[in-house]
């Protein structure tokens, strides 16, 4: 069981090595200018008594599609609901195994 136990640590943690290896490549990319995000956005007209910084009035301001927003809005769902599960394992590990 122990052997098991940690195999599949160290599956989980290379895992967990490749996604941040991953993440911080794409920072570095982003940052030099390699790579570059795109947000899907719609340029909304301004609302009255909303200028820009020049004070033209009429500028517009970009928003994201909706479905960028709806796409934005699940990512931050599903990261809230990973962070709840991931504690809630903590808490029972930390309850039940020890």
């Amino acid at each position: 069981r122990q052997r098991q136990n940690a195999a599949l640590d160290a599956k989980y943690t290379q895992e967990i090595a490749d996604a941040k290896a991953e993440s911080e490549k794409l920072r570095a990319d982003l940052t030099s200018g390699r790579r570059r995000l795109q947000l899907h956005a719609v340029c909304m007209p301004a609302t009255a008594g909303n200028t820009a910084a020049t004070g033209a009035t009429d500028a517009t301001a970009a928003r994201l599609t909706p479905d960028a927003e709806r796409d934005y809005q699940r990512l931050r769902t599903e990261a809230r609901s990973v962070t709840a599960q991931v504690n809630d394992l903590q808490q029972y590990i930390n309850e039940q195994c020890h």
